[in-house]
């Protein structure tokens, strides 16, 4: 069956179906086409050759330029580069001559320092000099002041005597006045005013020759002196207490008398001196002067003087060097003379005060 359908599409042509065959004028072009794809073919192997030979006789030419290309990329780069560096360069020398500056002037502040640093320590030097003079100056200053101190007591102890009564152990007389120590019931009021007056007088003095500026100013005027408290502020305007009984009231006198005893307190504790019973008006009063006289405040009070940071200027201090040069010799003739008025006064007065301090 298959075989008759196989004769069935491979029938012969007829005559009035087949087709004209290639011409002689087609075989020729067919021919002249593939001596020209032959030719084309052989051109191009030429071509091919000779783009062989000319590359293989070029390449060393080809790798120089492609090394060269490499190399000016490099180059470029390497300009780039330079550039920076360059520009961090100058940067460098300029912060190179700015430090240069700042240490040419360091160098110069530090020579001015230093030349400052030399007078300073010259300076130091002749201030140490005239600080060592005047300590030797204040020093004889302020022995030849205690001198006189002893001296001015002295004179305050022989013009107001303080001596006992013989009738009690710390009863004492001023001027030959008595007076009580602040228990005043059953005395004469007019010599408790009178010896209360000597008292005020030579506290005065004492706080004047010492230099003690007074808590409570005092008015010596004999046997109607007067304080003053100008400190409690609950007085009120009345701050003037009378050291006198007549004509008062009883508790102001007392105050007085309380203020008055105070006022020695503060003269002692300027003194070094600590006070055991601060009734003891008149006791008191005399150790003060006798502490005074006999020297055993002075070099405390010395050391107060000498403790203090005093400027003396330069010329008063040569001007006292001369003056104390010149006048030593005085010094030590009136320490003497002192020294005699002391033992005389202490022999004196010193008889019969016994106080238990």
């Amino acid at each position: 069956m298959v075989v008759g359908q196989q004769s069935k599409q491979y029938r012969a042509p007829s005559p009035q179906t087949a087709k004209r065959s290639y011409t002689y004028d087609a075989l020729m072009r067919l021919n002249n086409i593939d001596n020209c794809l032959i030719d084309m073919q052989r051109s191009r192997d030429d071509v091919i050759s000779n783009i062989g030979q000319i590359l293989e006789r070029e390449k060393n030419k080809l790798v120089l330029k492609r090394e060269k290309s490499s190399r000016l990329l490099h180059l470029s780069r390497y300009h780039a580069e330079i550039a920076d560096q360059s520009k961090a360069l100058e940067e460098d020398r300029r912060r190179i001559i700015t430090l240069r500056e700042n240490i040419r002037s360091r160098r110069v502040a530090m020579e001015e320092a230093r030349e400052r640093h030399q007078t300073g320590k010259e300076y130091l030097e002749e201030s140490l000099k005239i600080l060592e003079r005047d300590r030797k100056t204040l020093s004889m200053t302020t022995s030849k002041i205690c001198t006189c101190q002893k001296e001015l007591v002295a004179d305050l102890l022989n013009i107001f005597p303080i001596e006992p009564t013989h009738t009690d152990t710390f009863s004492f007389k001023i001027l030959g006045v008595p007076l009580p120590n602040s228990v005043f019931t059953g005395c004469d009021d007019e010599q408790v005013a009178t010896a209360l007056g000597f008292t005020c007088h030579l506290i005065n003095m004492l706080a004047y020759y010492l230099g003690v500026p007074l808590r409570f100013p005092m008015t010596p005027m004999s046997s109607r002196s007067s304080i003053r408290d100008p400190i409690t502020a609950s007085l009120g305007d009345s701050r003037q207490f009378p050291l006198y009984v007549k004509g008062a009231d009883r508790y102001r006198f007392e105050y007085a008398v309380f203020l008055l005893n105070k006022n020695i307190e503060q003269l002692m504790n300027s003194q070094g001196i600590s006070v055991i019973d601060l009734r003891h008006t008149l006791p008191n009063l005399k150790y003060l002067i006798l502490s005074l006289v006999s020297g055993q405040s002075s070099s405390s009070h010395q050391r107060k003087l000498t403790s203090h940071n005093y400027t003396i200027p330069h010329t008063i201090a040569s001007t006292s060097n001369i003056l104390f040069e010149e006048e030593e010799g005085e010094v030590s003739k009136s320490s003497n003379t002192s020294n005699k008025n002391t033992n005389e006064s202490l022999q004196k007065t010193s008889r019969g005060f016994k106080v238990g301090v």
